[in-house]
């Protein structure tokens, strides 16, 4: 994830809508018409990057997926690894990096029928590898988000994650991780220090609030009765709306 690709595709997004309209749904439409298919980052990035809240599409987007309503756009679902490994093993501390997704971005254009972004969500999970065990996912209180929409798609609610620096340029907030995929897609800052990149572009360090982490077992039964006796103590009541 760079911002320059961001800000690029955003353009690009603007300059399609006044073209056409792809994200309009016609009259009459109900969700159980939607279908749901695996697509590319670069497909999903504009409209993340124009219309997510966080303006901000995920360098490590591994796994995609778009809702269509005919050739009108429903939403689109990213799946990825996360900020790091501990995402995972905080919860079932065995587990390997490959059996885990994090849901990381979750978008649908107003109007869209009722229950859209849970079918978005439900049909995207049964297009993802089986051997994908443990999904996990975090709504962001500090945007008013209390996870609604994975309360009814039935997931566990497993309180609150810590609280974590991140970077700001004023306007947005992004993960640290982005001096480093900086350094990897800029070869001229490979020399640079991390106070040094950020300085070059104006970022400083910012706190971020914890946020509301649920998650989704997945596979065999015996699988999932083994993930849930590890995070049993962990489960609580969902946050009220």
């Amino acid at each position: 994830m760079t911002l320059e690709f961001d800000r690029k595709a955003i353009k690009k997004q603007k300059t399609q809508q006044t073209l056409f309209n792809l994200l309009e749904c016609k009259s009459g439409t109900e969700v159980k018409d939607m279908k749901v298919k695996r697509v590319d980052a670069s497909f999903c990035r504009p409209y993340v990057a124009t219309y997510h809240y966080s303006h901000i599409m995920p360098d490590n987007a591994f796994d995609c997926f778009a809702g269509f309503y005919g050739d009108k756009l429903a939403g689109v679902v990213v799946f990825g690894n996360g900020a790091n490994n501990q995402t995972f093993t905080a919860l079932i501390p065995d587990i390997e990096l490959k059996n885990c997704r994090e849901l990381t971005r979750l978008w649908s254009p107003d109007g869209m029928p009722k229950n859209t972004e849970s079918k978005l969500i439900m049909e995207s999970i049964k297009l993802l590898s089986p051997e994908i065990y443990l999904i996990v996912s975090f709504a962001d209180p500090s945007h008013n988000h209390q996870g609604t929409i994975y309360q009814a798609t039935n997931f566990l609610y497993c309180g609150m994650s810590n609280a974590s620096k991140m970077l700001t340029n004023g306007k947005e907030k992004f993960h640290i991780r982005t001096i480093g995929s900086y350094k990897r897609r800029h070869p001229e800052l490979k020399d640079l220090s991390g106070k040094e990149i950020m300085k070059k572009y104006g970022w400083e360090y910012c706190e971020s609030v914890g946020k509301h982490r649920y998650i989704l077992l997945r596979g065999e039964k015996w699988i999932k009765n083994l993930m849930f006796n590890q995070i049993k103590e962990k489960i609580q009541d969902y946050p009220k709306i």
